[in-house]
């Protein structure tokens, strides 16, 4: 794509067939000109007397289009706002894990019904940039890396920094992207967002919300990936020695660790409250997960500040989170519509 320097929209005509693109350029803090197509709506369903959007546009820190979803509750009726504003409502953003995109959520999660008694909005991401020119065989060779498996870090290794970074995409690009479609930002308060995620996305709630502090109200997680960099973690093994160059990057990016970096105290620091689930029947939970080690970390740093559970007979599937994603969404909301 070609650069442009003017601010003002563009309209292209592309060949066979002819088709009128808009494109909006975004400025950076470092002054570098980004190209944004505008957001295509893929499809819009009524849900829970709210609606469901399916959203596509292209990704300049990706550099390839990238796919999302946005439940919105209507407004017709009366429900907690919070802040006293009647009309934008607060937000959650959800992570999902291996190999999901924004339709695994959205259509077994089980999430809608609270969000519109709560008047709480709900975004859900991929997992992964979707594509782009292919980077090597590795990329798709497996579930647990490369596509569908971008694992919310900003890769610095060859090939993958071009476009697996999703860190930035979560935190920063999406938001841009939501403020750019009027329908969203004329509903959504994005001073007041709580992150949540499965797995991989469990994982990258608490990474995304320890490296951000005071981004997120709140923080919860189903089954996460807690301790990627350690050695009896084959899953974030595997993802780090692909997208980070330096192992002296891991822990930057695991959430047990950055709480041991922490100074005691100071988990309040990050975010207001912690919430995780874990199903004892999940195959993953003593081979992969080792959501104990982060609660440990936490419950070392600051005494109580986070809640744990451990559910009996649950394993690792959307069945598990289906049953207790309305607790993940009433914990949110209540620290969402708080003063």
């Amino acid at each position: 794509f070609r650069r442009f320097h003017r601010t003002s929209a563009h309209t292209l005509t592309h060949q066979q067939p002819p088709i009128n693109i808009i494109i909006i350029i975004i400025m950076s803090d470092e002054n570098d000109e980004k190209v944004l197509f505008k957001p295509e709506i893929l499809s819009t369903v009524k849900v829970h007397a709210g609606y469901l959007h399916r959203i596509k546009h292209y990704s300049p820190c990706n550099k390839c289009h990238m796919t999302f979803a946005i439940y919105i509750p209507s407004d017709e009726d009366d429900f907690p706002v919070g802040n006293g504003n009647a009309r934008k409502m607060p937000l959650i953003l959800y992570l999902s894990g291996l190999t999901c995109d924004d339709t695994n959520v959205s259509q077994k999660g089980n999430a809608f019904e609270t969000c519109k008694q709560s008047g709480v909005c709900f975004v859900m991401p991929d997992t992964s940039p979707r594509g782009h020119e292919k980077i090597d065989e590795e990329e798709s060779a497996s579930w647990d890396f490369g596509i569908g498996a971008g694992f919310y870090v900003n890769a610095t290794t060859k090939g993958y920094a071009e476009h697996y970074n999703m860190e930035t995409y979560a935190t920063k690009e999406l938001e841009q992207v939501c403020k750019s479609i009027d329908f969203i930002n004329d509903k959504v308060d994005f001073n007041r967002q709580s992150i949540m995620g499965h797995s991989m996305g469990g994982h990258g709630a608490l990474t995304l919300a320890l490296r951000n502090p005071g981004k997120y109200r709140s923080v919860s997680a189903f089954a996460p990936i807690a301790n990627p960099s350690a050695k009896d973690c084959p899953w974030g093994q595997k993802a780090f020695k692909g997208y980070l160059k330096d192992e002296n990057e891991w822990k930057m990016h695991d959430a047990t660790e950055l709480v041991k970096m922490m100074e005691p105290g100071t988990m309040k620091t990050v975010t207001k409250a912690i919430l995780i689930d874990q199903g004892d029947a999940d195959t993953f939970y003593k081979t992969q997960l080792h959501p104990e080690r982060f609660q440990e970390a936490a419950e070392k740093n600051t005494k109580g500040f986070m809640k744990y559970n451990v559910r009996e007979g649950y394993d690792h599937s959307y069945w598990f989170i289906s049953t207790f994603m309305h607790d993940h969404v009433a914990f949110h909301a209540i620290k969402l519509l708080s003063t």
